[in-house]
């Protein structure tokens, strides 16, 4: 009984919305959740909004874009995969997305967003990418397809390596689950601390969410390999109404999910 408890904490378990870090955090609350959200706002799930909002597909692979496994599954899926950010072509940049045409299946790997969208394919929720700019439309989408369960809000983070080493927390993906949580609270009574706490970062930030971006880590990494112009898309507050969810491992508009 006592182990039961202790678990009960650890998944938030009381509240009906939760918000948790990484990979441990989707394993920890997904199990429990009607629909999980996940966020990368730099720039995993950013990029699948505007890819999903143009009508393009995209497919999430849990590897580097050098792996050659990543090769191997977009062709098993009739998918394109994404070229290295420097290159032209679609990539992992939001930028490098606005002239995505309609119906492209895009194979896209991440050390982040996508590894957690792979691994939240076999927890049973429904799955749902979020960021700043579709935040509102992600919660109602969530919402509606939880029903009676949870909802499960899961910052990605960052990584100190590229792929394997520990997390490092990003106020970028912080403000974007505050972002949804903020919109869930307007449907919902009953969230965790860790998710009000979130919301009212978000909402304090509200006035200078593009600054706040610039600025943290993560943002001015990007713009010092000149992806500015990703960080600003990235900064965009409910411009979208794109909601990807994510059926049979693939990120698609379902605007009535």
């Amino acid at each position: 009984m006592r182990g039961d408890r202790v678990a009960g904490v650890f998944d938030q378990d009381g509240y009906r919305i939760r918000l948790e870090w990484g990979r441990e955090g989707l394993a920890a609350l997904a199990p429990h959740c009607g629909a999980v959200i996940i966020v990368d706002v730099l720039s995993f799930s950013t990029s699948v909004d505007i890819a999903t909002g143009r009508g393009g597909r995209v497919l999430p692979l849990p590897w580097r874009r050098t792996d050659p496994r990543v090769a191997r599954a977009a062709e098993r899926a009739g998918a394109i995969p994404a070229v290295a950010k420097g290159e032209e072509g679609w990539s992992l940049r939001p930028a490098s997305l606005l002239d995505l045409p309609a119906g492209t299946l895009l194979a896209l790997p991440s050390p982040n967003g996508a590894t957690l969208s792979a691994r939240a394919a076999d927890l049973g929720a429904a799955v749902f990418a979020g960021s700043l700019r579709n935040a509102a439309a992600v919660a109602r989408a969530a919402a509606e397809a939880a029903g009676d369960r949870p909802i499960g809000i899961i910052a990605a983070g960052e990584r100190w390596a590229v792929t394997e080493g520990p997390m490092r927390p990003g106020i970028e993906d912080y403000l974007g689950a505050g972002a949804i949580a903020a919109a869930l609270w307007d449907r919902q009574d009953s969230g965790s601390p860790e998710t009000r706490v979130a919301a009212l970062a978000f909402r304090a930030a509200a006035d200078d969410i593009a600054g706040l971006l610039a600025e943290a880590v993560s943002g001015r990494e990007l713009i010092g390999i000149e992806m500015g112009a990703d960080v600003a898309l990235a900064a965009e507050v409910d411009v979208s109404a794109a909601v990807p969810r994510l059926i049979d491992g693939i990120y698609a508009d379902r605007p009535n999910s």
